[in-house]
């Protein structure tokens, strides 16, 4: 397994970002003129450590705090490192620690599961961190990616850390644990905050603008509504990738598509034969 992290680069002022790999997993880091705080943490305790070392190394300001923004193993599995500092993410977080395959991930990336910690300032909805003359906001828009995201908003300096609600170098991942039809409310949120200034930082990828921000929403929201106009005319789960009209490739839409359906299942929506007109 690569564990390697690049130098922390200034994307605005006072704000820097680092990738992490396995997984190239933006990391950023946010410095006010009495605090900073770190937002992603990598894989494992010990890449937590790295990245709390090459913060510490740059930062005028001590480290005050740590958010996680969702519950994947890239983005949370290092977060152990900064549990003598506040630690914040959603309150979902601490139960995802009990899933199944935690303990698989953590034996691949060479960890004790026992060494993850959940936020130790766990939100529902939103959380402000004082900075000096600085602060971030953390906000729950809802369930899209996973249950539990949150973004990280910098309102001087038009930032926003959203996490992998939005990737700009690979298709959103639309995995089993996604909320497909609740997303796009999601990213609804963060574009009520979008102006032609502002600097969205994803999970993975390059730092992007409103037009790309506003271009993925509706294709995730395209998405949704293509498999359940799908399921109205009666197509089935076999027949939906050569019948629909997609805006993503072909291996992307096949893993998607099971999820979609047992969604839409899951509220009711089934393909049903149509009557043949006499």
């Amino acid at each position: 397994m690569d564990f390697s992290l690049t130098p922390f680069a200034e994307l605005r002022s006072g704000i820097w970002r680092a990738i992490a790999q396995p997984a190239a997993v933006n990391v950023v880091l946010i410095a006010g003129s009495s605090g900073s705080v770190v937002v992603d943490t990598g894989s494992s305790p010990a890449q937590g450590r790295a990245i709390r070392a090459s913060a510490e190394e740059i930062l005028p300001v001590p480290l005050v705090g740590a958010v996680v923004t969702h519950a994947h193993f890239d983005h949370f599995y290092g977060l152990a490192a900064f549990d003598d500092l506040p630690t914040y993410g959603h309150e979902s977080l601490e139960a995802a620690l009990q899933a199944d395959q935690v303990a698989a991930e953590a034996a691949d990336l060479g960890f004790d599961p026992e060494e993850l910690r959940a936020p130790n300032r766990p939100l529902a909805l939103a959380r402000m961190i004082d900075l000096g003359d600085r602060h971030v906001e953390i906000v729950h828009f809802g369930p899209g990616h996973t249950a539990g995201d949150v973004v990280v908003i910098v309102p001087d300096a038009d930032v926003i850390v959203t996490g992998d609600l939005y990737e700009q170098s690979a298709p959103p991942a639309m995995g089993a644990d996604c909320h497909l039809k609740a997303w796009p409310v999601a990213l609804d949120g963060i574009l009520g905050l979008v102006n032609e200034r502002t600097l969205l930082v994803p999970g993975h990828g390059e730092p992007f603008d409103r037009v790309f921000a506003f271009t993925q929403r509706a294709e995730i929201s395209a998405v949704y509504g293509q498999v359940e106009y799908l399921i109205a005319q009666g197509v089935k789960l076999d027949d939906a990738l050569k019948t629909g009209e997609w805006q993503y490739d072909d291996d992307t839409i096949a893993a998607v598509l099971p999820i979609a359906y047992a969604q839409l299942a899951a509220e009711g929506k089934v393909p049903r034969p149509k009557l043949r007109l006499l």
